[in-house]
């Protein structure tokens, strides 16, 4: 939940409840008022969200007035008494006028029809807007007007981001000293379960399904157990870490930034691939730091021209190989980590860009950074804007922070939920927790770059099903910074696909060799790197630089990427 301050020194305390919710042209009271009657009785309601408002005058005299008739209650306005202390006023704006000027952080989805619009509730007459303010309040269609206009009297603001898929779903303001957190409520039995209209509503997880499946269920006492195993000589041998690394830091970084990286031998030409293709772009790559966890990866960096860190302490037990798919016990051992190295760095006091090593650059992307500074920490945005997720659906492979007290503490409570890590196979998820609850306790300025913008693209533009954005890409119509190939299942495909991308530049000889068996220690960049793209055909159904019609596809069936119609959404 984000919340925005426009007169912190003021002592009257007006409160806006803001549901990012769309409602239609043709939206009356009326309608509007027997949705919060039906509420009231749940009955059609399999799932139920709550949302506590700040006023809680709910006394037995108002309890007494609440028996009243509609009409009765209604008589002076568009909300009965029983409820002025929290509702007196409603209107609409546009949802893109809205987003664009409020902004939460979170990727904000593409208005469609039916969701359109932001309902905004006032809970005080005193916050009432100026304009319109018979139609805010009257019992005639919700107003719509600019943000400006509807928000000129609010001095705090709450959001919710609401569900927009048209499930029968209902959502419950209740007063009461406010929360910041939505408590979700299904149909379900007390056991668990598929939902079952039959039953009452109970309090779930916001991961609980209607199939019954949870996504969310916290760590065992295993999991526990063994993150404390690997954090115990993390935290005992911390300053002698530090020591060591310092030096590296200061060496690489320039207005106190840097690139943080870690790689295993497994990943080792993704890595070499990033660089060779930053040398054929002629970019920079000196305020790069790889963390290596083996000594051959470390030796392939420096070969390589790449300042890296080796640290045996926490490193040692580490697996060399590559994951073979997501969420393997190597894949999960590369997460810790990830999550080592970042939380080290910021310990010194940087900024840094932590990246994957399935990335290409265009450009620079400090320059993105550089020019807006507003916020704390940048996401890539995942692309998979789901519950798992919500509401971030941040990528943890691509992202920018800035350093101060609010983005160390959040590293270091990513740190100690490392069982949540080995729990759920990565530290995507821990992560998108802690963002937001950070960023509501402690007011940690999130901004994750919308899969809708063409900065900062990655697997979900390349697997997109209407390949808009690949074919725009190919056009050189977009000027994106990086590219990020992720949603991918494992190094092989990761391998093919940016070679039919026309994004590999690294020569067959040197992948998965050490510098001994390259025998080029002094220079690996001119003995493995290619100044042209090296592409290759692999599959005829996902993007490719040239048309792949002879070759297979990955999917059973599917045609020619190329001879595929370009869908309209």
């Amino acid at each position: 939940m984000v919340r925005t301050r426009r007169s912190p020194t003021s002592k009257r305390n007006e409160n806006l409840i803001i549901m990012v919710f769309v409602s239609l042209l043709s939206f009356y009271a009326g309608s509007l008022f027997s949705m919060q009657a039906s509420m009231t009785t749940t009955a059609n309601c399999p799932t139920v969200s709550l949302s506590v408002s700040n006023d809680h005058s709910i006394t037995e005299e108002l309890s007494e007035k609440s028996a009243e008739s509609d009409d009765n209650n209604m008589k002076n306005g568009r909300f009965p008494e029983t409820v002025h202390r929290f509702a007196t006023g409603m209107s609409r704006i546009n949802k893109d006028e809205f987003t664009n000027r409020f902004e939460m952080g979170v990727p904000v989805d593409q208005s469609k029809p039916g969701e359109e619009e932001v309902l905004l509730l006032y809970s005080s007459e005193r916050a009432l807007t100026k304009k319109k303010k018979a139609e805010v309040t009257g019992l005639v269609p919700i107003p719509r007007l600019s943000v400006e206009d509807a928000t000129e009297n609010c001095e705090e603001m709450h959001i919710v981001l609401t569900d927009h898929t048209n499930r029968k779903q209902c959502v419950a303001l209740v007063p009461q000293y406010e929360s910041f957190h939505i408590q979700k409520w299904m149909r379900v039995d007390g056991q668990g379960g598929k939902m079952d209209a039959t039953e009452d509503l109970r309090h779930v997880s916001r991961g609980y399904q209607s199939n019954g499946r949870e996504k969310f269920r916290p760590p065992e006492p295993k999991h526990t157990r063994r993150f404390w195993e690997m954090l115990m000589p993390y935290i005992q041998n911390i300053d002698k870490v530090l020591d060591k690394l310092r030096p590296l830091v200061e060496k690489v970084a320039k207005n106190n930034q840097l690139v943080v990286m870690v790689c295993n031998k497994g990943q080792s030409e993704l890595l070499m691939n990033f660089v060779c293709s930053l040398k054929a772009r002629g970019l920079d790559y000196s305020q790069v730091l790889l963390f290596a966890t083996d000594v051959e990866t470390k030796e392939l960096a420096e070969s390589m021209g790449v300042t890296a860190f080796y640290d045996e302490i926490n490193f040692e037990s580490m697996p060399s190989d590559a994951a073979k798919g997501y969420g393997d016990r190597r894949f999960v051992a590369m997460m810790l980590a990830k999550v080592f190295c970042v939380q080290l760095v910021s310990m010194l006091g940087y900024d840094f860009l932590f990246q994957d090593v399935d990335i290409v650059w265009y450009k620079n992307p400090f320059e993105y950074f550089d020019k807006n500074p507003q916020f704390d920490i940048y996401f890539q945005d995942d692309g998979a804007h789901s519950t798992r997720y919500a509401p971030y659906s941040a990528n943890s492979g691509f992202y920018y922070v800035r350093h101060n007290d609010r983005t160390q503490f959040f590293l270091t409570a990513i740190l100690m939920a490392g069982d949540l890590v080995i729990k759920t196979d990565s530290h995507q998820q821990a992560l998108i927790a802690a963002l937001s609850e950070h960023a509501s306790l402690y007011g940690l300025k999130v901004k994750i770059m919308s899969r809708d913008a063409e900065e900062f693209p990655g697997g979900y533009q390349f697997h997109q099903k209407t390949g808009k954005y690949m074919r725009k890409f190919y056009r050189k119509e977009l000027h994106p910074y990086i590219f990020h190939m992720s949603w991918t299942t494992n190094k092989d495909n990761k391998f093919l696909f940016l070679q039919q991308m026309g994004e590999w530049y690294l020569d067959d000889k040197c992948i998965q060799k050490t510098v001994d068996e390259i025998g080029a220690a002094s220079d690996l960049q001119t003995e493995c790197c290619h100044a042209e793209p090296i592409v290759v055909c692999h599959y005829r159904d996902k993007p490719s630089i040239v048309p792949c019609h002879d070759s297979p596809p990955i999917d059973k069936d599917k045609p020619s990427w190329w001879d595929t119609p370009v869908l309209t959404s």
